[in-house]
């Protein structure tokens, strides 16, 4: 591989053959100049799209932000990655740089913007909101700032978005923001604080990220087998989960025009039942 153009001394890009790659390294480039062969055993990650939009993209960028920012989305994209065995797609270098120089002005500028689904980010992908939190540590060590904790959310959702590992990355933001407004229809119908520290609570979370996934594909189950007996059995037995279950459907009726099965009505009143039981049990 030969250099094309050093951005800094760990960042550069190359010419492997025809395509242009873009290395990232301890030291890769330092004194190094184009058309210089590049030391392989400094390489440390190769970024190597073959898609012409992405080069564009990425020369756009460098035109415009500090190769800093380059180095610094590279190091928290391989600590991610290590930190939640996951793989993720090349765009995610460009989009990170982009936000992380646009986040540094604004906070320079004393601009901020609020995360409105922080919580649930912090509390529905936990994992990828550790990552994020790791990644903001870098920045502010290596810009030398204390950027505020909504931007864990922000990268959190960039993780997330770009992850190869997960087949509805693209929904991502709908279905957390789906989420998070069944949440605050239970906790406004039940009269209730959840508690993110029990096991009903957590179970309940596992099951919506499921039903908002097979929502927003359109896949909820409308295949006739519903159980009429069981439905009408919980209806009687549990009225205030029902009711609260109603609640939902009517929304997701209402924003989504999907009508949620008997089966999923069903699901979803035992979940909310489980956690009426945790509260009354504490209440005894």
């Amino acid at each position: 591989m030969k250099v094309k153009q050093v951005f800094n001394n760990n960042v550069l890009l190359a010419n492997n053959g025809d395509q242009e790659v873009v290395l990232v390294g301890r030291g890769i480039g330092f004194q190094q100049r184009p058309g210089m062969t590049v030391e392989k055993d400094k390489v440390s990650q190769v970024f190597a799209p073959t898609d012409d939009k992405w080069f564009t993209l990425f020369h756009d960028l460098t035109q415009n932000i500090s190769a800093e920012y380059l180095e610094i989305s590279a190091r928290i994209i391989q600590q991610a990655g290590e930190i939640l065995h996951a793989k993720f797609n090349d765009y995610l270098l460009i989009s990170l740089t982009d936000h992380l120089d646009f986040a540094v002005t604004r906070y320079k500028q004393g601009i901020q913007i609020h995360n409105e689904i922080l919580w649930e980010i912090k509390n529905y992908y936990p994992n990828e909101y550790q990552a994020a939190s790791a990644a903001l540590e870098i920045v502010n060590q290596q810009i030398g700032i204390k950027l505020p904790e909504d931007e864990v959310g922000f990268i959190a959702m960039k993780l997330l978005e770009s992850s190869v590992d997960h087949p509805q990355s693209g929904d991502t933001v709908k279905m957390t923001k789906l989420i998070g407004d069944i949440v605050q229809i239970v906790q406004y119908q039940l009269q209730i604080k959840l508690d993110p520290n029990t096991m009903s609570y957590r179970r309940f979370l596992v099951h919506l990220r499921f039903l908002a996934e097979r929502i927003l594909q359109k896949k909820i189950n409308d295949s006739g087998s519903d159980d009429d007996f069981l439905f009408q059995h919980l209806v009687k037995k549990y009225p205030t989960s029902f009711e609260c279950t109603k609640k939902v459907t009517a929304f997701i009726s209402g924003q989504l025009q999907i009508k949620l099965s008997i089966n999923e009505q069903i699901y979803l009143t035992i979940h909310v039942q489980r956690i009426l039981d945790d509260i009354n049990k504490k209440n005894e």
